[in-house]
């Protein structure tokens, strides 16, 4: 494990933040759906990918902004599409998209947080050029 980070790349396509023991996809929705998605999608898209088994897992939910936010590194610099920096760890797959959505959301809106600001806002649901990125609860056993 590299001593200086705090995630750990468990090698089956997946990152372990020891600061938190959430389990993060190291790509986002874009290399896997090779489209973006609105929230209502992502929702449809996370509900996928748990009928998968995707990365062996069935347990992928779309992160609450607290956890997301978490995993903004300002001082850390990958590239993303369309050549924006991403500020997150390296271990993190590069070419992803700039943002991706969180929880909480309501009728109309649905929270973005975007890895090239560290700011999370409230984005209309139907907002058609979103990412997600699947996160998880590590197991205690």
């Amino acid at each position: 494990m590299n001593k200086t980070s705090r995630f750990e790349d468990k090698g089956d396509g997946t990152l372990l933040d020891h600061d938190t023991g959430l389990v993060w996809s190291r790509e986002d929705s874009w290399p896997v759906a090779q489209d973006w998605l609105t929230f209502q999608e992502a929702l449809l898209f996370v509900d996928e990918m748990n009928k998968k088994d995707y990365l062996g897992y069935h347990d992928w939910r779309i992160p609450e902004r607290e956890e997301i936010e978490k995993i903004f590194i300002p001082d850390s610099t990958i590239m993303g599409r369309s050549n924006s920096e991403l500020h997150i760890d390296p271990l993190f797959a590069t070419g992803g998209g700039n943002a991706s959505w969180c929880l909480p959301f309501d009728q109309q809106a649905a929270f973005y947080f975007s890895y090239t600001s560290g700011n999370a806002q409230q984005f209309d649901q139907d907002y058609s050029q979103g990412y997600v990125r699947l996160v998880r609860l590590y197991p205690e056993d």
